[in-house]
């Protein structure tokens, strides 16, 4: 009797423990992409004073902040695989085979969606990040010209997530991967308020309605940028100056220029640079 105690204890903690982590994390991919949809302000002025002013901040608050995450990171699939291990050896197999059948599709796969979700976000640090996937982002730079960074020369942001999105590849894998992460938190943020005893039958229904809602949210925010950026670059829909920054990018590099420094001029002429247009461009 007192191992069957501290055996639900020990899991009512790792719950609580992923409940928690869990909403760390959850309210972080908010703030992260509303940050990230400051790209859909006309140019990069917002994204770049916005990228900026983070890795610029004090590093106590910096790494004190990226230490949070990583804690509650490694905390929340560390314990979510503990769980998966020890619910595979305490059940039966006929009972493990109707607790699937009367489960969720996300349920029964969030070990799956989470493991994508842990190369994604691997793969995502090291593309835009670490910058080690395309190593010549590290030369893009911008000199602001309004704000708290007029004059100030500071990493362009704004044209190494166009370059970035510009393959299709790697555009195509952000939105699958966007795609797993609301398969995730459908069922995530859901059992999130079971764990900490928030939910009961009454509000079950809400609160799931409340979590798909919040990961459609999420899922459809963070592929606004790299689908905007595919249809800038492949149809007449221009929401984003690809081909002109891509231009700059690949003569500069070619000539050997380091720091690279986007004109932007473009976007200040009748024709929108950025905007949303129908008409064909002429062929030279």
């Amino acid at each position: 009797m007192g191992k069957l105690r501290k055996s639900l204890l020990s899991s009512l903690i790792k719950k609580f423990a992923m409940a928690i982590t869990g909403f760390v994390l959850a309210s972080f991919l908010l703030v992260h992409m509303l940050g990230n949809l400051q790209t859909l302000e006309g140019g990069p002025h917002a994204i770049n004073a916005y990228a900026n002013f983070l890795q610029t901040l004090p590093w106590e608050f910096l790494w004190g902040f990226r230490a949070v995450l990583l804690l509650c990171f490694a905390v929340h699939f560390l314990t979510a695989y503990m769980l998966v291990l020890e619910n595979s050896k305490a059940r039966p197999q006929t009972y493990a085979v109707k607790k699937s059948l009367a489960s969720s599709a996300a349920a029964r796969t969030m070990i799956y969606s989470g493991s994508i979700v842990i190369l994604f976000v691997v793969l995502h640090i090291m593309h835009y990040t670490v910058l080690n996937l395309n190593p010549e982002f590290k030369t893009l730079d911008w000199v602001a010209t309004s704000g708290m960074y007029e004059g100030k020369s500071i990493h362009d942001v704004y044209a190494m997530m166009l370059l970035g999105f510009s393959n299709p590849w790697v555009s195509a894998a952000y939105i699958v991967a966007m795609i797993a992460i609301a398969f995730h938190l459908s069922h995530g943020v859901s059992s999130m308020f079971q764990s900490v005893g928030f939910r009961d039958e009454k509000w079950r229904y809400i609160l799931n309605s409340i979590a798909v809602a919040y990961c459609v949210i999420i899922a459809a925010g963070f592929s606004i940028n790299p689908a905007g950026v595919l249809l800038s670059k492949y149809t007449p829909c221009k929401l984003f100056p690809v081909c002109q920054v891509s231009k700059q990018f690949e003569a500069q590099k070619a000539a050997g220029k380091n720091p690279i420094y986007i004109d932007y001029a473009f976007l200040n002429e009748k024709s929108g640079g950025a905007k949303c247009s129908i008409a064909i461009q002429e062929k030279k």
